[in-house]
């Protein structure tokens, strides 16, 4: 019994000290803006969609650090891009198929960080202390 009581506690102990703090928001909004000036410049044709998501995996990887997720949906968006440039592909298709991945991962990623407010505003991690 008292095994599993600490075995809790330090569960416990691990998911405060892992949730994202006050600054997830601002780093979520710093991002969306980013990506949105970027689609900007993609549209007005200062950037090619290859170089337009190679800016965003750049911004991307100085606001959050490595993600092994979002390695991935780059990896792929470039790939169709690549894909699109060749002729094997039209441009549309692989916007379609690439935003929808992103939006997909990020929806998600939103979530999560919603949810972890969620829990701190129930559960202040230095509340109990």
């Amino acid at each position: 019994m008292k095994a599993l009581f600490l075995a809790a506690t330090v569960m416990a102990l691990t998911a405060c000290a892992n949730a994202p703090s006050s600054t997830s928001t601002s780093r979520s909004a710093n991002w969306w803006d980013y990506r949105h000036q970027v689609m900007e410049e993609r549209a007005q044709g200062t950037l090619t969609p290859l170089a337009a998501e190679e800016k965003l995996e750049a911004k991307y990887l100085e606001i959050y650090g490595p993600d092994p997720t979002m390695e991935g949906v780059f990896a792929y968006g470039k790939r169709l891009y690549a894909m699109a440039d060749a002729g094997k592909l039209s441009i549309e298709e692989a916007d379609a198929l690439s935003n929808a991945r992103m939006d997909e991962i990020l929806a998600r990623d939103a979530a999560d960080v919603r949810f972890h407010s969620w829990l701190e505003s129930r559960f202040p991690p230095n509340g109990g202390d």
